[in-house]
């Protein structure tokens, strides 16, 4: 963030091609946004690539308001007839929890669930996301293992209905799909094809930290994708999710974080919220720069989100992150959200990122809201 306090000052909204570009600032100024672009390539600007589109900071809502509402597809004739929380499922008991909260949530917003399965052939087989010994018999056809993997979904289809009869979960509308595949990649085609308003996924937690590989699908889905995810370790407790009252936000302090949290807000209902904002910078940032940014985003939360409370908490996150634990506990913290970067396997080995340090040491749920 810059140091100026002006309230015009501009903030990159998106990065696209030349041609979206010029589309997006035309639907911006169309709302009363005043918009411009930079990184533009003056002699042949059709061929332009990464041209910033920029609005004061102060529009922000309003122009997220229009990129969702112009948000294009990645199936050109597929328009969503409804909200979908797509269900990653491995018919464990991390399934079943992760199946308590997307079915929640899909109710709590008139949406749908779509189930998905994702086996691997005889040639590239290997252990399912959580030790699933379901397929380990060697020597099974192709054919074998999908039927197999068919016969598990339909008799997790009916556990699942038995349970909304039961009322022990939501009784919401839901597909299944059983695909081959790696697993990650399935879940990644998926979610665009659905246009999934949130992926709910189950990760090992506390219990079985030794299990949280680099293999994981949930941390493959998380480093790749653009949908937000919702990881829920296999001890959390799915209840406090649909009033979530107490939320632990990560910022690096940059303009990214607005839109994250933005997002965020559109993924759950923050009225009532208490939002502690724990600051991720550099030590070698200039502390007068961290200061500044630190009061700029704090009135710029106060500002557009007067539903929540907001408190800087300034959290001490070393390696094995015991402070940061000592507060969640304290502060009984329901969720925890992170604006998301992409990243790849080599920053994962030598340089874990946060989102990884928390999804395998924790039995709090967390948000990965993409930036």
């Amino acid at each position: 963030m810059k140091h100026s306090n002006d309230p015009n000052r501009l903030i990159t909204l998106a990065i696209h091609t030349y041609e979206r570009a010029v589309v997006l600032k035309s639907q911006l100024e169309q709302a009363g946004v005043t918009a411009v672009l930079h990184n533009v390539n003056l002699s042949e600007p059709v061929v332009s690539a990464g041209v910033r589109v920029r609005i004061r900071e102060k529009d922000l809502p309003q122009a997220l308001a229009v990129v969702e509402s112009q948000q294009p597809h990645a199936n050109a004739s597929f328009i969503p007839k409804s909200l979908k929380v797509l269900i990653p499922v491995d018919f464990s008991e991390y399934s079943i929890k992760s199946c308590m909260v997307g079915f929640n949530y899909a109710k709590r917003y008139n949406g749908t669930v779509v189930l998905l399965h994702a086996y691997m052939n005889g040639e590239r087989k290997f252990a399912l996301p959580f030790g699933s010994d379901l397929y380990e018999k060697i020597g099974d056809s192709d054919g074998a293992i999908r039927s197999k993997a068919l016969l598990a979904m339909k008799d997790f289809r009916s556990k699942l209905e038995k349970m909304i009869v039961d009322q022990q979960l939501a009784n919401v509308s839901f597909e299944t799909a059983v695909r081959e595949g790696v697993p990650e990649q399935c879940v990644l085609n998926c979610a665009e094809e659905v246009q999934a308003r949130l992926i709910v996924m189950g990760t090992a937690g506390t219990s079985q930290k030794e299990r949280a590989a680099l293999g994981s699908v949930t941390a493959e889905v998380l480093d790749a994708c653009r949908f937000p995810i919702m990881a829920i370790p296999k001890n959390a407790d799915a209840s406090r999710l649909g009033q979530a009252k107490n939320v632990v936000f990560f910022s690096n302090l940059i303009p990214n974080d607005l839109l994250s949290f933005d997002l965020f807000s559109h993924t759950l209902s923050v009225k009532g919220m208490k939002v502690n904002i724990v600051p991720v910078v550099e030590k070698k940032n200039n502390p007068k720069y961290t200061e500044e940014a630190k009061k700029q985003l704090m009135n710029y939360c106060q500002e557009h989100y007067p539903q929540c409370e907001f408190t800087l908490t300034e959290v001490a996150l070393e390696k094995n992150l015991d402070a940061f634990w000592n507060f969640t506990q304290q502060n009984e913290i329901d969720l925890i959200v992170i604006p998301n970067k992409k990243t790849n396997i080599f920053a994962r080995l030598f340089n874990p990122s946060i989102a990884h340090k928390v999804l395998f040491a924790s039995d709090i749920p967390l948000l990965a809201v993409p930036v």
